[in-house]
């Protein structure tokens, strides 16, 4: 007789468990299948559109030239001193920094004295939006004429 007993209290256990483990699963479903708790699907971030800005002048000795563009989203500014002609190997000044509209001068918050003309960017800086300039200048190494291309990518 006792050993019926055990095994009735045996199937009632385990049909306990089985009812609990089955209750938890349930639970678990409805959480994962309803709110996404157990989910990781975070939304990847826009990608902001970027805006490539090209400037040209000549630039003389003891002269500089000064462009100024605008940024209307946060992000990386780069700014390449694409070509400098005749002189390609010879080191110019080139800063950006923060102006106004119409604007001769630029304060100058990141620059680079020794600027040759190449394909990769000689300064990036992250920025605000807001009004930004560029400032090329010779540093004495100019000594003729020379034409230059400065090419500005930003959001």
């Amino acid at each position: 007789m006792r050993r019926g007993l055990r095994r009735r209290a045996n199937k009632t256990t385990q049909s306990r468990l089985s009812l609990a483990a089955a209750i938890g699963l349930l639970c678990f479903v409805v959480l994962e299948s309803g709110c996404g708790f157990f989910s990781d699907d975070a939304t990847a971030p826009t990608a902001v559109a970027t805006v490539t800005e090209t400037f040209s002048g000549t630039l003389a000795a003891q002269v500089s030239s000064v462009f100024v563009f605008s940024v209307t989203q946060s992000g990386t500014i780069a700014v390449t001193l694409t070509s400098l002609s005749p002189t390609t190997t010879v080191p110019v000044a080139l800063g950006i920094g923060t102006s106004t509209v119409g604007a001769t001068t630029c304060t100058t918050t990141s620059s680079t004295p020794t600027a040759t003309a190449a394909s990769s960017p000689q300064i990036t800086i992250v920025g605000q939006p807001g009004t930004y300039c560029i400032d090329i200048h010779n540093v004495g190494s100019v000594t003729t004429a020379s034409t230059f291309t400065i090419t500005v990518v930003h959001p």
